[in-house]
């Protein structure tokens, strides 16, 4: 191969990888709440879910450091359902940062973040190469730090709002 092809072809790879994570954890199911936290996610507009989502992305990119690039949104709308049944419609939001850090030390500091805004958090991947996600705390609905080879991605998902995803 290449070597003038091998590095494009590697940040493709590992952009669609993140992509790929980000889009199934955001599309998991919601874990359960805790016993005796039975409150429903808050409903908000769609001004408020989707400044919410950035601020929540922004604040995690911030701490993380490093210049990112956005890969998608924070105007991007797809479907959801509201706590009464009705149709909804949420942000997603997803940016990327072309190296990393100390993987361990940044999923620490970044759990130990969310879980400080009352967020559960899961996790999947390896040691070299987690995704954790944080559900709850009142102003998204998930956000994710995923690590690939060379890669940072961080990916949040609003809040559900009133309104039909194909008309905004």
């Amino acid at each position: 191969m290449n070597s003038d092809l091998a590095t494009p072809r590697r940040w493709t790879a590992a952009t669609l990888g993140v992509l790929v994570v980000g889009t199934l954890v955001g599309c998991a199911s919601p874990a359960p709440a805790p016993p005796g936290n039975e409150t429903a996610a808050p409903v908000v507009d769609q001004v408020t879910a989707q400044r919410q989502m950035v601020a929540a992305v922004d604040e995690t990119t911030t701490a993380l450091g490093g210049a990112w690039q956005h890969e998608t949104g924070p105007e991007y709308a797809e479907d959801c359902g509201l706590p009464n049944g009705d149709q909804g419609a949420q942000w997603r939001f997803l940016v990327t940062r072309p190296s990393v850090g100390e993987v361990a030390s940044d999923v620490a500091a970044t759990e130990a973040r969310w879980r400080k805004q009352g967020m559960s958090i899961d996790h999947w991947g390896t040691a070299d190469e987690p995704t954790i996600t944080g559900r709850g705390g009142g102003t998204t609905k998930s956000i994710s730090l995923s690590v690939a080879k060379d890669l940072y991605g961080v990916e949040a998902v609003s809040l559900c709002f009133p309104g039909d995803a194909d008309e905004l």
